[in-house]
């Protein structure tokens, strides 16, 4: 028996807007292209109040560095709260696997089970590393620079092979 009809993601993908722009638009449709303004927010030097004394150390580290390579703008500040916010847990339940173990004894028949802690450490763990993607994604965008195609390292060995200074 046919089960005809069309199907979700069937059919020639579509292509991203800087293909398009690369071959020139072939179709002469309008290509559309996301304009944000050029001024963004710029990020609390100093954390909320609700967050946990670690958690606020971590912001600070964490904006002085983004402030150091000056990344401040762009980069939501509730981003940079939850990335505080989940690391300090992660190394929360880091601290408690390494006071008690990573086994626990099961209080219903006495064994040994994993201690809940690591779970939640890898839970952890893997938020903390989402929100830093979207964090580092935003650096990596503002700091990207032209490559030229030339190799840094040739100068360096152009000066060791011709003796030059």
């Amino acid at each position: 028996m046919a089960s005809g009809g069309a199907r979700a993601g069937a059919g020639r993908p579509k292509k991203a807007a800087a293909q398009k722009i690369l071959e020139g638009n072939p179709g002469r449709r309008p290509v559309e292209v996301v304009d944000f303004a050029t001024e963004g927010v710029e990020l609390p030097s100093e954390p909320p109040t609700y967050l946990s004394a670690k958690a606020k150390d971590i912001y600070r580290t964490v904006y002085a560095w983004l402030k150091g390579i000056g990344c401040t703008v762009g980069i939501l500040p509730y981003n940079l709260e939850e990335y505080a916010f989940c690391k300090a847990r992660w190394l929360e339940c880091e601290e408690m696997n390494t006071k008690h173990g990573l086994l626990v004894k099961d209080p219903t028949n006495g064994k040994a089970m994993p201690s809940p802690f690591v779970a939640m450490a890898q839970q952890y763990l893997k938020q903390t590393n989402d929100v830093w993607n979207k964090i580092y994604l935003v650096v990596r965008e503002s700091r990207l620079s032209k490559w030229d195609e030339k190799n840094p390292n040739d100068d360096i060995m152009e000066k060791l092979l011709g003796g030059g200074s």
